[in-house]
């Protein structure tokens, strides 16, 4: 699917827009994923204007404790050691992190208007969806293939402790596969929740805000 930004100018915006509203220093793979995950940027694109982001100073760079969460709080890391010839090797125990500076911010804050409404809108619940995923280490995943007249849909989540949901339902019609597909895409949490509270009869659940 080609890229939906192809100029430098709003490549940078779209960049600089995400990271002010997502609100807290990330790593860079997981800005890479947020921001390539609905093909508005290509990688190399995103690459380029990123770091010269970096060198103009509306992004800095962040060193913090590997332990450190995105999201400023902390968690348990696991630091990993080997021995080699009797001597202990441990991984580093800092990693970078990025946030957009306050030039960056004003230049987001005034500059995004000139960027879709619908790019804009459709990033950053995107952005919302991946990160909430991302704090269980969750990776969100759908597919499909044909099957007689119709199509087999599988939606899948998967976090370090293995499968949370492998989901395969037929849809009748390519109308109906679209719709499924878009809903799952822009809804994954919602649809693992209420195929959870309706598995379990709990479908007062549905209801909830």
């Amino acid at each position: 699917m080609a890229s939906q930004l192809k100029k430098e100018d709003e490549i940078k915006i779209f960049i600089l827009y995400l990271l002010d509203k997502i609100g807290y220093p990330l790593d860079y793979p997981s800005i890479g994923s947020i921001m390539m995950q609905d093909g508005i940027v290509n990688f190399f694109d995103f690459a380029q204007c990123f770091f010269a982001l970096v060198d103009a100073g509306h992004i800095r760079e962040i060193v913090a404790d590997k332990g450190e969460r995105y999201d400023g709080r902390r968690e348990e890391a696991d630091v990993a050691k080997s021995t080699e010839n009797d001597e202990e090797e441990y991984e580093p125990t800092t990693t970078i992190l990025y946030e957009v500076t306050d030039t960056g911010r004003e230049v987001a804050r005034v500059l995004s208007d000139s960027l879709m409404i619908t790019v804009r809108e459709k990033s950053y619940r995107s952005a919302l969806r991946h990160l909430s995923f991302e704090r269980q280490g969750a990776y969100v995943n759908q597919s499909y293939r044909p099957d007689g007249d119709g199509f087999l849909v599988t939606c899948s989540i998967k976090d370090h402790n293995g499968v949370v949901m492998d989901l395969t339902v037929r849809a009748d019609s390519e109308y109906q596969l679209k719709r499924m597909l878009n809903n799952y895409s822009e809804r994954p949490e919602v649809v693992f929740r209420g195929v959870v509270a309706l598995l379990s009869g709990d479908v007062n659940y549905l209801f909830e805000d």
